[in-house]
């Protein structure tokens, strides 16, 4: 609005500056830190006049907000919060770690971690950003870096024997979370691509590496990779879909997992079923 001032020309109100929402949260996130309080994801939500899940969207949680300040030169300790945090993922792991748990809700979630539902929400945005959470702890991709690093020095087929047996070891005791973790996700595609990255997807640049590596040294011929990925990891995906105590069954009755005669298997890869030259030709 203008106004008109004897013997001045009309004035323009000053434009009141502009603050974004992420600032809003570090403005009310700092007042915190300043005024001694400890730092909560809905204090700060209230006093930027935002939603919690809106300070999770920004910063990831309590932590990514923390690690921000952190870098703005606040002492922001973590160590109140960080045992709660885990319990939670403690609790998850847990749950989804039953035989044909089923869809795990955030009220068992947070039962299940002696806590408060507002102690979730205090951590987490939602069941999603949870879910990833426990992909994330759970991933074998260190285990199995270790493993393929380890196998660079080998031939080809001991290198593939290693591997096979290493992941296989890895999923073995994660086979019932896994397809827990894949069955609660299942109705977010976006959640379901996430926490398959975390366990699965980010192992496969290393086997990609590893593979160019044989392929350069001549081990290996230049074939598309996925398909020996594929064929490699199909018993460990098979574990995985069917479940641990249905293998076991089967073992009963004289179906054995490939792993089981891994060599063999890796073999039958490598040279498919058809008889060496040399030997009795196959019957046609």
């Amino acid at each position: 609005m203008s106004v008109t001032r004897h013997g001045v020309g009309p004035q323009r109100e000053t434009p009141r500056p502009v603050v974004s929402v992420r600032d809003a949260i570090l403005a009310a996130a700092r007042g915190q830190i300043e005024h001694g309080a400890n730092l909560s994801i809905k204090a700060v939500a209230v006093e930027a006049r935002v939603s919690r899940q809106t300070v999770h969207r920004y910063f990831g949680g309590l932590r990514g907000l923390r690690a921000t300040l952190s870098a703005e030169g606040l002492a922001v300790s973590t160590a109140a919060d960080e045992p709660t945090r885990e319990r939670l993922v403690d609790a998850a792991v847990g749950l989804l770690s039953r035989p044909g748990s089923g869809l795990i809700s955030i009220d068992a979630i947070s039962a299940g971690a002696g806590l408060t539902k507002g102690a979730f929400y205090h951590h987490f945005a939602d069941r999603a950003e949870l879910l990833r959470a426990v992909a994330r702890r759970v991933s074998p991709v260190e285990e199995m870096r270790t493993q393929i690093e380890a196998a660079v020095e080998l031939s080809a087929r001991e290198g593939l024997i290693t591997i096979a047996r290493a992941y296989y070891k890895a999923m073995r005791t994660r086979a019932d979370l896994v397809r827990n973790l894949a069955a609660n996700s299942s109705q977010d595609p976006e959640l379901a691509r996430a926490v398959m990255t975390e366990i699965i997807g980010q192992g496969a640049p290393l086997m990609l590496a590893w593979f160019a590596l044989q392929v350069e040294k001549g081990a290996l011929r230049p074939i598309e990779p996925a398909l020996l990925l594929q064929g490699l990891f199909g018993p460990v995906f098979l574990l995985i879909v069917l479940g641990p105590a249905v293998f076991d069954e089967l073992a009963r009755v004289g179906v054995h997992p490939a792993i089981d005669d891994v060599e063999a298997y890796v073999d039958l890869l490598l040279h498919g079923a058809v008889q060496p030259k040399g030997s009795q030709e196959v019957d046609r």
